[in-house]
C-alpha cells in the first residue's frame, strides 16, 4: 500500500475526506494495524511497570542488607 500526501493549496476538509475513504476501504487492515499498536503499547507499559517494580525491590533489598550489616557490627 502506498500513501502519498501533498498539501499544496488543498482544502484540509477534502484531505480528511480522502483519508477517511482510504480508511473505510481498508477496514480490516486498519483493524489489524490498531490491534498491533495496542498490543505493542501494552507491552511497553508492562515493561515499564516491571522495570519500576524491579528497581523498587532492588532498593528495598539493598536497604535491608545495609541495615542487617549495621546490626551485625
Amino acid at each position: 500500500m502506498k500513501i502519498e500526501i501533498k498539501i499544496e493549496g488543498e482544502n484540509i476538509g477534502e484531505i480528511i475526506r480522502e483519508v477517511s475513504k482510504i480508511i473505510e476501504s481498508n477496514r480490516e487492515e486498519m483493524r489489524k494495524l490498531i490491534k498491533f499498536f495496542a498490543h505493542e503499547t501494552m507491552e511497553a507499559i508492562d515493561d515499564k511497570k516491571i522495570l519500576d517494580r524491579g528497581a523498587d525491590l532492588y532498593v528495598k533489598l539493598n536497604r535491608a542488607i545495609n541495615w542487617k550489616y549495621r546490626q551485625e557490627k
